[in-house]
């Protein structure tokens, strides 16, 4: 009898060790995602942030192929296939947190956020290129700003701040202005404009730091605060309506691998 216990018992514990091992590839195949759709969302995070597949600028390249990937929270990215050499940026996959042309922001993710309010941005991040990656591209954080707390889809940006962490072969939109220390790092700020053709535009301040990074913490209200108050650039009435990480690409082809990531509003 306690023989027959024993094989019952050892039956039962390797039925729940399947059976726990199918809930965790369960659960793993349900967190794994990726999209190669252009304009391809992929959720995360309690849906307060998406993978975004932003393939903008491939009116002018054919044979171009992009997509994103999200594992877990330690192992998101995107892959990308450029075969152009012509100049302008074809697309910039990304995270995006917040407002991106739609309709209101992603839940829970503290935007929109008015400037003098003066909430902390804080973000980290650690990722790696892949040892095949060529061409012209970076890396850079984008906050867009408006006038309003309700942005839509059509609502134009007043102002964006970029945030450059990698600058290869890439170059920043408007006029250098000058080097600044902001979060024990060097940058070089651009001031420009775009024109979106539709007879209007907004402001670009760009900061690129001055050596290349794969690792860092901010706290992005820290670049804000220096268009705003040190040079005047942006009233303190304006709202951020969201913040992007991604890489700009303009020719080339490549993988970039997050293994750290978080962004919050606080």
């Amino acid at each position: 009898m306690m023989k027959r216990v024993q094989r019952i018992s050892t039956k039962i514990g390797a039925l729940s060790a399947v059976l726990m091992l199918a809930s965790v590839l369960a659960v793993s195949a349900a967190t794994a995602a990726s999209t190669s759709a252009d304009g391809g969302k992929v959720y995360f995070d309690n849906n307060k942030q998406y993978l975004f597949n932003n393939a903008w600028g491939k009116s002018s390249v054919s044979g171009w192929s992009q997509s994103v990937y999200y594992n877990n929270a330690s192992d998101l990215g995107w892959v990308w296939n450029w075969p152009t050499t012509s100049g302008g940026v074809k697309g910039y996959p990304s995270i995006v947190s917040g407002w991106h042309w739609t309709d209101g922001y992603t839940a829970g993710s503290g935007f929109p956020t008015r400037i003098w309010d003066n909430k902390n941005i804080n973000t980290s991040v650690t990722y790696n290129f892949a040892s095949n990656t060529s061409g012209v591209y970076n890396m850079t954080y984008d906050l867009w700003l408006h006038d309003t707390n309700n942005a839509k889809y059509n609502s134009r940006p007043t102002d964006e701040i970029m945030v450059w962490l990698n600058n290869t072969n890439a170059g920043a939109l408007g006029t250098y202005i000058e080097t600044v220390s902001i979060g024990g790092s060097s940058w070089n700020v651009y001031k420009g404009y775009v024109d979106d053709g539709t007879g209007g535009g907004w402001n670009v301040f760009s900061y690129l730091r001055t050596a290349n990074t794969n690792s860092i913490d901010l706290n992005l209200k820290n670049f804000a605060d220096h268009a705003v108050y040190t040079k005047k650039w942006i009233a303190n009435s304006k709202y951020i309506s969201s913040v992007e990480f991604g890489t700009e690409v303009s020719s080339g082809s490549g993988q970039v691998n997050l293994s750290r990531w978080s962004l919050s509003v606080q």
